[in-house]
């Protein structure tokens, strides 16, 4: 799976991508360990539950059997790492740079729940994309490349996107009809590992094309 978005935020051009190859040329790197991007999150679009199997009160045609339901939240970067890159051409250039912390984020949930080990492919048949319980950066591993206009500044991040989920655990009572089991709780799984282009905009830039 791989996209290219172009938007501004808070003076910074995001030039995103989920994926990743080696670059011919890379620019400065200057490495930032943990970032503060968690607490102002770039957020995407949320996936639509296929249907409404397991919802509390609906039908359900098999007494004592168990489900989950789930309602996305939130899908977002929660970035990691980031690099700084400059270029002080007359010509655009590409930019890349190589992990210098493996990184590994796994699905967190926020209760002990009976069939916890099953969540992610819960989410994945829920939702449709794929959820893992466990996704890595490894030590060397590309970011980039991605081209850095002429005359431009700013940062190579990277990270994981992550949907956070209401959940809530249901069986099929004897009158047929889904029943909730236990306290509702939440669920974050990672869906894959993401790397992004950040550029200095302090002014404004027409990026309507």
């Amino acid at each position: 799976m791989g996209f290219l978005t172009h938007q501004v935020r808070r003076g910074v051009t995001l030039a995103a991508a989920a994926a990743l190859s080696v670059a011919p040329f890379a620019v400065s790197d200057a490495h930032a360990a943990e970032s503060a991007s968690a607490s102002d999150p770039t957020q995407f679009e949320l996936p639509q539950r296929w249907n409404s199997d397991y919802e509390p009160g609906t039908a359900c045609s098999t007494p004592g059997e168990n489900g989950t339901y789930l309602t996305a939240k939130k899908r977002w970067f929660k970035q990691t790492d980031a690099s700084s890159v400059a270029n002080d051409t007359a010509e655009a250039v590409p930019v890349s740079t190589k992990v210098k912390q493996s990184r590994t984020q796994t699905l967190q949930v926020s209760a002990k729940v009976a069939g916890q080990g099953d969540l992610a492919k819960i989410m994945t048949q829920t939702f449709g994309f794929t959820y893992v319980n466990e996704v890595h950066w490894s030590l060397k591993q590309v970011v980039g490349p991605y081209t850095l206009p002429a005359g431009k500044e700013g940062r190579l991040a990277w990270g994981f996107i992550i949907l956070d989920a209401d959940a809530q655990n249901v069986h099929c009572a004897p009158n047929l009809s889904w029943q909730a089991t236990g306290r509702p709780y939440h669920v974050s799984a990672p869906e894959s590992r993401y790397a992004e282009l950040q550029i200095d905009n302090p002014e404004y830039e027409d990026l309507s094309y």
